[in-house]
């Protein structure tokens, strides 16, 4: 009986990885925030009218870069950490999943990790709907 759980389970893990596919970055930009500065708690950037906005929060200098919404979505993770990064990013049966990795340590900031991903075939971002 134990046999045939750990096969099921084993044919459900493989299963679900193969229904995942890899996403390209196209773009990434990196912002630091003192740890007063309230986190944004979305999970990536679906419109122009928002853009602006995140990027203030993750303190970027400059404006921001142009981006066509129509296409692309921009994803978001903010961690206290001196580095932050989308480490993995897949497709998931219409659900874009991310992976972010940081640095260790806990610093007196927080990094502020932006990608740039096509939108085609995203349903929702880490279950939540593009822009949440």
């Amino acid at each position: 009986m134990r046999r045939r759980l750990v096969l099921l389970l084993a044919l459900i893990l493989a299963g679900s990885a193969a229904a995942a596919t890899p996403v390209k970055v196209q773009r990434t930009w990196t912002g630091h925030m003192p740890l007063e500065v309230p986190p944004l708690f979305q999970s990536s950037v679906a419109t122009a009218d928002a853009w602006p906005r995140v990027w203030a929060t993750c303190q970027m200098s400059g404006a921001p870069p142009e981006v066509d919404f129509a296409k692309h979505l921009v994803l978001v993770a903010v961690r206290r950490s001196t580095d932050a990064r989308f480490e993995k990013v897949t497709l998931d049966r219409g659900n874009l999943v991310t992976r972010v990795s940081v640095a260790a340590g806990t610093p007196k900031q927080q990094t502020c990790a932006l990608a740039l991903v096509d939108r085609a075939g995203v349903s929702t971002v880490n279950g939540a709907a593009p822009g949440k």
